[in-house]
């Protein structure tokens, strides 16, 4: 179908199209936060700290804020142009779009910490928007119609070069679990089978081991040990924590004793040598790179390396792999929801270089991969995924990677790639006003406009109504916004408003709290003594809707609220934990200080102290921006807000009475100030005194049971 095609409205079958893939997405969606956090409580079973756990699902993470971006955009180019969802729906629908590309947009670089947050409120919006309510009943109707919109099929052979083999069995420690002693020989054997598919490149399996524990590397070596009639190519990538910048006040990491003790462990766990190590994005970074590349070229390190990282474009591609020694190959994350720039792809792989595509973890993201490839012509109603997606790669020119599952490789069939080409668009970031390629065909053109539109949609007339369940403000609070705004900048950016939350909310954050000091579900402070100050992180690793997160984090009229008096843009809960606090019967109080900067914009990052109850005659004392003294006596259900770098303000003592708080923070932009990883270290012992008053203080109120993290 020629681009220069298109309309207000999307024709029948687009429409159809677009609407069934919004709600396969969705189903995804749920499908990913489950799989996230049973990943994160099984950890937590085995002792992990729930503070570091996030390191380990960053993937899937990223994969699901994909899924919910792709449930909005696919959603909005369904109904473009015909009787849409409404103004307010819309409206509300471009907030979370702007929520969901902030993360995304900081987890390209780093880390998400605590995903809690965020989640509380772009899940909850993502499912009241999509999955209940006139909207998802107008997708409902759409999708039921004909998908039979011309497609142009092509030929799918490609000149796939390199020399690695064309199929890598992707494993770490989620897809060799305890019991799984013959993981991954059956997907060894069909890996090597498929590799007949494309006779130009070796004839062998690829096992390719991501970072993982001496447990998963000596259940895979006892599997190569049954795989002795195959031919079997392995490939160890490094976990690039090894690389991170060294931490002020402790010793620097000797990267090279690091690397050789992980890859000397691996060989012994796996009872063979290795072909390749793959070494991470950040160890080429220039802080690192020195003593990386000196590593390197030791005799000590025998083996070829590859680069493995995910790159915007050809330029830095490149620049990546121009390197002395040369990496022989690209290990790049590569799906659907995040494919490779193909112009990196031109630019590096050929001959001398190889290729590989590595889709994301998760067992999820099914309904809407399925959706795509069978449009496309790459998978049939009984085909595998694996199957579609290996044909995939190798038609871009990298070779294919799995995970787990089958993988049975139907008949090449002529393919309709500009599906797939179409899919991308839709989850690109136009770049301002940045001139894109024509569209390819009317399926494209339609989802570039559902992508764009959240860009257009204007304030509507009114909000959307809040639902009885959900939490809120109390009337005072929602008063006189222009005032409030005009008294927060006149006070060097504090505000400090009583009466704060609607009873229903406040009623059962109090009740909330009170539970928390009889539960486990506090993670102590290390950086608290317990007399001045006692209490520690909220973790959040049960569902609930009596949650703090649900309460705070996922409370809209609180979110518009913040927006709107700090007026920097919109405003989202941050992905640092909500800290419960007790300032006891003996607190000196808090020394007079600036709250400190954690993420990288100053006018967007925001800190809140929520009085639980005051019951001393303790107080906050501030300067405003004319140099005046404030003094604030705080009361049960008020709240304080303080941008960071702005007002100086103390607490005074407590003088035998106690006041409890919330602390917590909300950003407008969710990349990190260069000090934000230095507040996330918190390890400390049975010893620390505020752990110690922590567990007197919950065996005191009676401990309260719950049921175990263990799966």
């Amino acid at each position: 179908v020629g681009s220069g095609e298109s309309s207000t409205q999307a024709s029948p079958a687009v429409a159809s199209y677009a609407a069934a893939a919004a709600l396969a997405a969705l189903e995804d969606a749920q499908q990913l936060e489950d799989l996230v956090s049973e990943d994160e409580r099984r950890r937590i079973a085995a002792a992990e700290n729930p503070l570091e756990v996030y390191g380990f699902i960053q993937e899937s993470l990223g994969l699901l804020l994909d899924s919910s971006l792709a449930a909005l955009r696919q959603a909005a180019a369904a109904t473009s142009g015909s009787e849409g969802p409404g103004d307010a729906v819309l409206a509300e629908a471009a907030a979370l779009e702007n929520q969901l590309q902030g993360l995304l947009t900081a987890h390209a670089k780093e880390p998400l910490f605590f995903w809690h947050g965020p989640k509380r409120l772009a899940l909850s919006k993502l499912r009241k928007l999509l999955g209940r309510g006139q909207w998802n009943e107008k997708l409902k109707a759409l999708a039921a119609g004909s998908r039979d919109f011309p497609r142009e099929a092509k030929d799918l052979s490609t000149a796939l070069q390199g020399k690695m083999p064309p199929v890598a069995v992707a494993v770490d420690d989620s897809t060799c679990p305890k019991g799984s002693e013959a993981c991954p020989l059956a997907e060894l054997q069909q890996a090597s089978a498929a590799a007949a598919a494309v006779p130009q490149l070796p004839q062998a399996a690829h096992l390719l081991l991501l970072p993982c524990s001496e447990v998963t590397m000596r259940r895979v070596g006892t599997a190569l040990g049954a795989a002795a009639n195959l031919k079997i190519y392995v490939s160890l990538a490094l976990p690039p924590a090894f690389f991170k910048e060294d931490v002020e006040g402790q010793a620097p990491v000797p990267v090279g004793t690091v690397i050789q003790s992980y890859v000397e462990q691996a060989v012994k766990a796996l009872g063979r040598d290795l072909d390749l190590v793959w070494i991470p994005y950040d160890a080429f970074k220039k802080q690192q790179w020195p003593q990386v590349q000196q590593h390197l070229e030791t005799p000590q390190f025998k083996w070829a390396y590859g680069v493995h990282g995910e790159v915007p474009s050809s330029v830095v591609a490149k620049k990546l792999m121009d390197r002395k020694p040369a990496p022989v190959a690209w290990l790049t994350p590569d799906d659907l929801l995040r494919p490779v720039p193909q112009e990196a792809v031109q630019a590096v792989c050929g001959e001398g270089v190889s290729c590989i595509s590595l889709p994301r973890r998760g067992r999820a993201s099914s309904a809407l991969l399925r959706l795509y490839y069978q449009q496309a012509g790459l998978l049939t109603e009984a085909g595998d995924l694996n199957s579609a997606q290996l044909r995939w790669a190798w038609q871009r020119g990298l070779a294919g990677s799995i995970r787990a599952g089958p993988l049975k490789l139907e008949t090449a069939k002529a393919a309709a790639p500009e599906v797939l080409v179409a899919v991308a668009a839709a989850a690109a970031v136009k770049a301002g006003k940045t001139e894109e390629p024509v569209p390819s065909s009317l399926l494209e053109a339609a989802l570039r406009k559902g992508r764009d539109s959240f860009q257009q949609v204007g304030k509507p007339s009114a909000p959307l109504l809040k639902e009885t369940s959900e939490p809120g403000l109390s009337k005072a609070a929602k008063e006189g916004l222009p005032e409030q705004q005009r008294q927060y900048k006149a006070n060097n950016h504090v505000i400090y408003r009583p009466n704060f939350f609607d009873d229903a909310t406040f009623a059962a954050i109090k009740a909330e709290s009170q539970r928390l000091w009889r539960s486990k579900d506090i993670e102590a402070n290390c950086n608290l003594d317990g007399d001045n100050r006692l209490g520690g992180y909220i973790l959040d690793h049960y569902p609930s809707n009596t949650s703090l997160y649900n309460l705070i984090y996922g409370n809209e009229e609180f979110r518009s609220w913040v927006s709107t008096v700090n007026n920097e843009g919109p405003m989202w809960p941050s992905d640092f934990p909500i800290e419960l606090r007790e300032y006891g019967t003996r607190s000196k109080g808090m020394g007079c200080h600036p709250d400190l900067q954690m993420y990288k914009v100053a006018a967007k990052d925001l800190e809140f102290a929520f009085t639980v109850d005051n019951e001393s005659p303790c107080n906050v004392t501030y300067w405003d921006a004319a140099g005046k003294l404030h003094l604030v006596q705080t009361e049960a259900n008020s709240m304080m807000m303080v941008r960071v770098n702005a007002a100086r303000h103390c607490v005074s003592p407590t003088n035998g009475g106690t006041r409890s708080i919330l602390k917590f923070i909300y950003v407008g932009d969710y990349r990190k100030h260069r000090d934000f990883w230095m507040y996330t270290e918190n390890e400390c012992g049975d010893s620390n005194p505020n752990r110690k008053m922590l567990t007197a203080r919950r065996a005191a109120r009676g401990e309260e049971v719950r049921g175990s993290l263990e799966l």
